[in-house]
């Protein structure tokens, strides 16, 4: 069975659609000083997950903050559970996604959760992001966190240093676009000129995994960029 991924010293893939459950996209797991940060949740296996963060060794710490990157079903299915296990959890989200993900609008097209013949259910965020760029201190580790529309109207992605690396999670900036997510391409290509231009060395992506290395990071920004009909 496969085991959780080590990204660098303090960054795990603990989830996707093998390590967690096969609708899962990639989860990430982030040590920092005071516990645990979750990086997306999955369509709702936290029990895996959980055994995943201990077989990672970062289980000796509580999880103290979950980032969900948009409200779709896949990224924040299991999220309630966390919430109900852990309620010290810090979530959290874009104010342009959080109605949705609080159960408050929308539909199961909205939240992809139809795609996978479910429900989402609804989870309280505790810190809803409202800029474009937020330095947020999770833990002890420092974030900033890039409102990276597109995909969906409040996606968003996360910038960390971790051994000299500047390590990007990108989750689903792949797309796809669809009207029932409310996607916005033309708003999702200046999202990537703004990643691009971090030059980030590891890019943590939402179902294709990881890369490690500038150039193949810029590599992946810039071939689906052209997929979509512009350039970097």
């Amino acid at each position: 069975m496969p085991t959780p991924q080590k990204i660098s010293t303090n960054i795990f893939m603990v989830g996707s659609g093998t390590l967690s459950g096969m609708n899962d996209c990639c989860i990430y797991a982030i040590r920092t000083a005071s516990g645990v940060c979750l990086i997306d949740t999955g369509t709702g296996n936290g029990g895996m997950i959980m055994k995943n963060i201990k077989d990672a060794g970062l289980a000796e710490k509580p999880i103290t903050h979950i980032v969900l990157t948009h409200a779709h079903y896949d990224h924040v299915g299991a999220a309630w559970q966390f919430k109900k296990i852990l309620p010290n959890i810090k979530i959290i989200a874009h104010q342009e996604d959080v109605d949705a993900i609080e159960g408050k609008t929308g539909t199961e097209a909205l939240t992809a959760a139809a795609g996978y013949h479910a429900k989402l259910t609804p989870v309280k965020v505790d810190v809803v992001l409202t800029k474009d760029v937020e330095e947020l201190d999770i833990g002890g580790t420092k974030a900033t966190i890039y409102h990276t529309p597109g995909h969906t109207p409040g996606s968003i992605s996360v910038l960390v240093n971790d051994d000299g690396k500047k390590i990007l999670f990108g989750q689903d900036i792949h797309g796809p676009f669809l009207p029932e997510f409310k996607s916005d391409v033309q708003a999702w290509a200046k999202s990537m000129k703004i990643l691009a231009g971090l030059n980030a060395d590891i890019l943590c992506e939402g179902h294709f995994g990881v890369y490690d290395g500038a150039g193949k990071v810029k590599d992946f920004i810039g071939e689906h960029m052209k997929d979509n009909g512009f350039s970097l």
